[in-house]
């Protein structure tokens, strides 16, 4: 069986003529039978009732047939146009607040040592936002927080490293010098961004301060620079993770915690980017 095979019965059984399909495939008609003759050969059944060469009907077994290979041949089609589409241009998201300059720039150059055409541009979204971006099209990939992304079947997503989550504080906070244990932070509020998921992202930090017996008081506010805001100016602390900017800013100090938050990216399965798939290499082997 192959392509030819299939669209001249296509063209056949569109038009229940031969002399017309061959007309439109710029075959001659002889052609146009022997093709149709392999491929009923090939299938075991006769796509076509034949009262003469001038009128033929589809068979019951032709109609089956008829509706797969026009299914096929438009997901073929559908494909080849993405493929022809593809670019060597990646619209990558990463979080707001990120600090990635200890890696990703030396990961962008390593693509284009091997692919001198490979170009990239990035823009910076809340963890929300993100998702919204690779669903709308308008980003191409994503690098975010695994659990963002856990569950969205419409996404490939590859976890390529973990950073450690910390508690940030300033010195504005009341006896911030005499912190020493996450214990210390028993009377503070945290604040944390107000999202979907800020139900289960409570539970989660709840657990992580279990073993130093208190519950967090939370607070949630619009965004991150507002979360920044409230620990900036000492009223309250955050749990973030360390690839953060904010942290190196002036009188602003941290605690690593004991755990990790997983890294992936993730772009949508329709998606065809080859780009994408050597970007995704490159993160992987670095962090190796």
């Amino acid at each position: 069986m192959n392509d030819k095979q299939i669209e001249c019965f296509l063209e056949t059984a569109k038009h229940l003529s031969f002399t017309k399909a061959a007309q439109n495939l710029y075959l001659p008609q002889p052609a146009v039978s022997r093709y149709i003759s392999a491929l009923e050969e090939e299938l075991g059944v006769s796509l076509f009732i034949r009262e003469n060469s001038r009128n033929i009907s589809l068979s019951d077994e032709g109609t089956l047939y008829f509706n797969f290979f026009q299914r096929y041949y438009a997901e073929f089609h559908n494909i080849r146009k993405m493929l022809s589409t593809a670019t060597n241009r990646i619209r990558l998201g990463y979080n707001i607040g990120w600090n990635v300059s200890s890696f990703l720039p030396k990961v962008v150059n390593e693509c284009r040592k091997e692919n001198p055409d490979f170009m990239i541009s990035f823009e910076c979204l809340g963890f929300r936002d993100l998702l919204q971006a690779i669903e709308d099209k308008h980003l191409d990939a994503i690098i975010t927080s695994s659990d963002y992304v856990e569950g969205k079947s419409d996404l490939v997503k590859y976890q390529f490293t973990s950073v450690p989550r910390i508690i940030v504080y300033s010195e504005l906070l009341p006896n911030y010098d005499k912190i020493t244990t996450a214990a210390d932070f028993a009377s503070c509020t945290f604040y944390m961004i107000d999202d979907p998921r800020v139900g289960e992202l409570c539970q989660d930090i709840e657990l992580l301060f279990r073993p130093y017996g208190f519950v967090p008081k939370f607070t949630a506010v619009p965004n991150i620079n507002t979360v920044f805001a409230a620990v900036e100016n000492g009223l309250g602390v955050a749990v973030l993770d360390g690839w953060y900017q904010g942290i190196h800013h002036p009188g602003i100090h941290y605690m690593t915690l004991n755990d990790e938050l997983p890294i992936s990216i993730a772009w949508h399965r329709s998606t065809i980017a080859p780009s994408i798939d050597k970007l995704y290499e490159k993160l992987k082997n670095h962090f190796k």
